[in-house]
């Protein structure tokens, strides 16, 4: 039993699963799920993530259960205002609404774009699950609430459960990690997590690395394969498996703010590429892990995919011209090196800074979205002042990028642009 507690420290208070194997039984429900084939139930993105701590959403919900069903619903709910005609969940909404399984609200939507509550999964499990033995009393959720008994027989067959405080939390998102768990547990696959992490050309997920709590339970429903069941062992020995192709293109990508970097189809980790350190989950880092989650934040709140590396670019740059003031501090000298970080961060915590602050904020930021910028220490102007400011070379152009300068001069009424523009058209004499 010593692996079966490593794997509950690991899982967050909100999912604390036994190591009991569940398994939907057709004599408690009118509809069966299919437990025979391990065939995958759930994937990632086009980009190569799989998304863990984001949350499962209706239609992710319905299309997954839909899918697993041996013989699913043929009756339809007949059409709901916020699911467009052919839509990739449509039919599976449609069914389960009908049936009960999952159905709408009390307005007659399905909200597909919304997060599926934990109260909800577990009215949703329960049609595959026997009655609980005992309607259970969580500390948010008395014994006569309505979900009640739905929470109870998830929690009594080790599917949901309370946190340490002993509260439900019914109204709370489950997450794509926590799914890939649950439907496991529900389905009776039990994957060793011993046996994937060292199993070679496994499935790669940028966003879920060998050490991640639910890194096997992920592969397992994300990967067909076969298996054989192993006497005297919690879990399953897979025999075979389907390698998914590499569908990542090489080079840098942001996802959900990170960046990562992929070779011959794999994201890097624990790897310098160039200028750019990966740390053993894959992600860029600054070596500043506060630092690390501010610069993910803002590329996350900015910057769309859809945008082109100068939109980008221009999007970054005047976010730090319009959200920050000058303010005094230590200059830097043409010798020191490894200041970036240290400025970038007080920059962002304290809301102001000067010239080399701004322009290591900058130069952060740039880098990522995987411009590899630099923060250039020389003067400016005839008096040759101090002064720091970003250089980046674009398609072999070297550009100077001086958020701070058009900051100070747009707040006297000035109109400069100091976005872009190469040392011969700058206007001002910039000293490197």
């Amino acid at each position: 039993m010593k692996f079966c507690r490593t794997v509950v420290r690991l899982m967050p208070a909100a999912l604390l699963l036994c190591c009991l194997t569940v398994q939907a039984d057709a004599s408690h429900s009118a509809y069966t799920l299919r437990t025979g084939s391990h065939d995958k139930y759930l994937d990632g993105t086009p980009s190569g993530a799989y998304q863990p701590s984001a949350a499962l959403t209706r239609a992710q919900a319905a299309s997954i259960v839909y899918g697993l069903m041996e013989q699913p619903p043929a009756v339809r709910y007949g059409g709901f205002a916020d699911v467009p005609a052919g839509a990739w969940y449509e039919q599976a909404a449609e069914a389960l609404a009908a049936a009960g399984i999952l159905p709408p609200d009390d307005t007659g939507r399905f909200r597909p774009s919304e997060p599926i509550t934990r109260a909800e999964c577990a009215a949703m499990l329960s049609h595959f699950l026997p009655p609980p033995q005992a309607v259970l009393s969580f500390a948010d959720l008395p014994a006569d609430a309505p979900e009640a008994g739905a929470a109870s027989a998830a929690a009594g067959q080790g599917l949901l459960s309370a946190d340490d405080a002993g509260n439900f939390r019914p109204a709370d998102p489950v997450t794509r990690a926590e799914a890939a768990v649950i439907f496991n547990r529900l389905l009776g696959r039990a994957p060793n997590p011993s046996e994937l992490m060292s199993t070679p050309e496994m499935r790669v997920f940028a966003d879920v690395p060998v050490n991640h709590w639910a890194y096997a339970d992920i592969l397992e429903a994300t990967t067909t394969h076969s298996y054989v069941p192993v006497t005297g062992s919690q879990f399953e020995r897979w025999t075979d498996f389907q390698r998914e192709e590499a569908r990542i293109a090489d080079g840098f990508h942001n996802i959900d703010g990170w960046l990562y970097f992929a070779r011959d189809g794999r994201y890097v980790a624990a790897e310098t590429v160039g200028s750019f350190t990966f740390d053993e989950n894959g992600r860029w880092t600054t070596g500043n892990s506060a630092l690390d989650e501010t610069l993910a934040g803002i590329v996350r709140a900015q910057i769309k995919d859809d945008m082109s590396r100068d939109e980008k670019l221009r999007i970054l740059y005047n976010y730090i011209r319009d959200n920050f003031t000058y303010i005094k501090r230590g200059l830097v000298s043409k010798e020191q090196t490894g200041w970036q970080s240290e400025y970038a961060a007080s920059f962002f915590a304290d809301g102001r800074g000067n010239c080399f602050s701004f322009a290591a904020a900058f130069q952060q930021l740039c880098r990522s979205i995987g411009v590899d910028a630099v923060t250039v220490v020389g003067n400016l102007g005839k008096n040759r002042q101090p002064h720091g400011w970003v250089e980046i070379t674009l398609d072999g152009v070297a550009a100077v990028y001086d958020p701070e300068i058009e900051m100070v001069y747009r707040g006297r009424g000035g109109t400069y642009d100091m976005f872009r523009f190469q040392y011969s058209a700058a206007p001002f004499d910039y000293w490197k």
